[in-house]
C-alpha cells in the first residue's frame, strides 16, 4: 500500500484473531478447504484452512469473481 503500518487501522479492529482461528483451523476427518473472507483497509483478505492467506487490493478482482481454475 505504500503506507506506514503504524498509520493503518489495527487488524484487531476488523476481526477477532481467536475467532478467525476457530473458523479456519484444520479439523480431523474434514475434506476440502474452509476459508473466511473479510475486508480491511480497502483490501479483501481470505484466510484458508490449509495455511494460505491472500490479500487483494479493493480495486482488483478476487479469484472467486473470475474462477480459480479458468485463469480469466
Amino acid at each position: 500500500m505504500g503506507a506506514d503500518p503504524v498509520e493503518l487501522d489495527s487488524l484487531h479492529a476488523t476481526v477477532d484473531p481467536e475467532t478467525l482461528d476457530e473458523f479456519v483451523r484444520v479439523r480431523p476427518r474434514t475434506t476440502g478447504d474452509t476459508h473466511v473472507t473479510f475486508t480491511h483497509e480497502d483490501h479483501t483478505i481470505t484466510v484458508h484452512s490449509y495455511g494460505v492467506v491472500t490479500i487483494t487490493p479493493g480495486h482488483e478482482p478476487t479469484a472467486e469473481k473470475y474462477g480459480r481454475t479458468t485463469g480469466k
